[in-house]
């Protein structure tokens, strides 16, 4: 029994016997197939390892216990992009995180950090997999040179190049993004350099271009923060604004002008830099920003036409020196009339744009005497009921004149009404009381001051003190009583000490 159970030259139990291999083999070559799927397995891992050796990505481990260890033996624990990994506990506990995710739903998961490294900030992306022996595979690749790319990609198609801000395109495709949408205090503003043009024919481009950039800069550093401030033109600008009111624009416009003013006053400035402006203000309901951006650039233009480095006040000159021509008001009583009016809407508090149109105002309510005759505009006499209807069609005139305009169209409906009173007697609609535009209530009472106290074809100059009880007197019948009030304080506060 004992020798049955124990034959001579028993054979060594072995790999290589089982499978078929050597002399010692139990059946030799009996197990072909499988010596085959043998040779076929390791020649996979050897591919594997020679794959995994190549990959640039660092390759981690996890046995879902928490345990990550590395997988690839060319990022091996010395690695310093591993290591700077591993050390940051912030970052492994998000990544044990994701490893919890992927072994509950057994889906790939996607995962993506940022990290000083070597000086700069790198990006990563990591991918987390869960394969069928519920091992979780690691993959962190760093992303920063395409990352980069993309960035300075993106730079190209939404910055302008020369001033580093964003484009007329990126500005665009917010407005569209906006438009037709409930939004509340949302505002559009336009910024314009003044003279640009007259820069690049006298002192080159690249002269202009530096204008250019330095108002950016102005325009970003006083508005940046508040929306997103775009060069939307050769020398125009735009700035999209979320929740500020126009109180709160109006004092980063007066911020921004003060930072003009030092950067003009530098000794070696070549050129004063000069921004007309205007915006529209949306208060709540849905907005079309298409109508916004065409007032506020509506607006721009007016606040440009009053600036004396604007190359369109050539216009309001060359107007100016036909309506002195005709008519028998000098340029000294239209700058009289701007001082005061000036005066009298900061009393009031009045916004950019409706200061900009008294200013024009009072520079062309007049415009349309250009078409009455001079035996009336320069009669001595009073006027006979003819030529008083004929004295009073100047305000159609006008109107007509600005509407031909760009520059005065903005206006064209205040010079109609100029001569309206505020108990409904005066002419061309008869309106009444608030009915009258603030900007022709604030000119009634300069013109009618000026004209007062300086002389005139057919009679002499009245003294302030009469005029100014003159104009008390006619105060709830020619003139906005309230607006009275407001006169007699900029009076005794600015003119009568002079």
């Amino acid at each position: 029994m004992d020798e049955y159970y124990n034959p001579k030259n028993k054979k060594e139990i072995t790999r290589e016997s089982i499978i078929g291999l050597g002399e010692n083999s139990f059946k030799k070559n009996y197990y072909s197939e499988l010596q085959t799927k043998l040779q076929d397995l390791e020649r996979v891992n050897s591919r594997t390892r020679a794959l995994i050796a190549t990959i640039p990505d660092i390759l981690l481990i996890s046995d879902g216990k928490g345990q990550i260890t590395p997988l690839n033996p060319s990022l091996n624990t010395g690695s310093d992009a591993l290591l700077e990994i591993m050390r940051n506990q912030i970052l492994m506990s998000d990544l044990k995180q994701v490893i919890e995710l992927v072994m509950c739903t057994r889906v790939l998961s996607d995962y993506y950090f940022s990290m000083p490294f070597q000086e700069s900030l790198h990006y990563f992306e990591v991918r987390v997999q869960i394969s069928t022996f519920d091992e979780v595979l690691i993959m962190i690749r760093d992303m920063t040179e395409q990352v980069v790319m993309e960035k300075q990609l993106r730079e190209l198609v939404d910055k302008d190049t020369l001033t580093r801000i964003y484009n007329r395109r990126y500005f665009e495709a917010e407005l569209d993004q906006l438009d037709n949408r409930n939004i509340e205090n949302l505002t559009i503003l336009l910024l314009d350099i003044d003279g640009l043009k007259f820069v690049n024919d006298t002192l080159g481009h690249l002269m202009g271009d530096q204008v250019i950039v330095s108002a950016s800069q102005v325009i970003s550093r006083c508005f940046q923060a508040m929306g997103i401030v775009s060069r939307i033109g050769g020398d125009e600008f735009g700035v999209i604004i979320k929740n500020h009111s126009p109180e709160n624009i109006e004092i980063v416009l007066k911020k921004m002008n003060k930072h003009l003013e030092c950067l003009n006053e530098i000794p070696d400035a070549t050129f004063k830099i000069s921004l007309s402006y205007g915006y529209s203000f949306h208060t709540a309901g849905l907005v079309s920003t298409g109508f916004l951006f065409q007032e506020a650039d509506n607006n721009m233009y007016q606040n440009k036409l009053l600036k004396e480095s604007s190359v369109r006040n050539t216009l309001v000159k060359t107007l100016m020196k036909a309506l002195e021509a005709k008519d028998y008001i000098t340029e000294g009583h239209t700058n009289r009339m701007d001082t005061l009016a000036t005066l009298i809407g900061q009393a009031l508090h009045l916004p950019q744009n409706m200061m900009d149109r008294i200013q024009l105002l009072t520079k062309f309510h007049d415009i349309g005497k250009v078409g009455i005759p001079d035996s009336i505009l320069k009669k001595p006499g009073s006027l006979t009921p003819d030529e008083w209807n004929v004295m009073k069609t100047h305000c159609a005139i006008g109107e007509r004149i600005a509407n031909e305009s760009s520059e005065l169209k903005e206006i064209s409906h205040l010079i109609l009404k100029h001569q309206e009173k505020w108990d409904g007697t005066g002419y061309p609609l008869g309106l009444a009381g608030e009915d009258i535009p603030i900007e022709c209530r604030v000119l009634a009472i300069v013109d009618s001051y000026d004209a007062m106290t300086n002389d005139r074809p057919y009679r002499c100059a009245l003294s302030p003190e009469t005029a100014i009880n003159e104009i008390i007197s006619c105060a709830g019948s020619q003139f906005d009583p309230g607006m009275v009030k407001i006169f007699c304080k900029v009076i005794e506060q600015h003119l009568r000490p002079q």
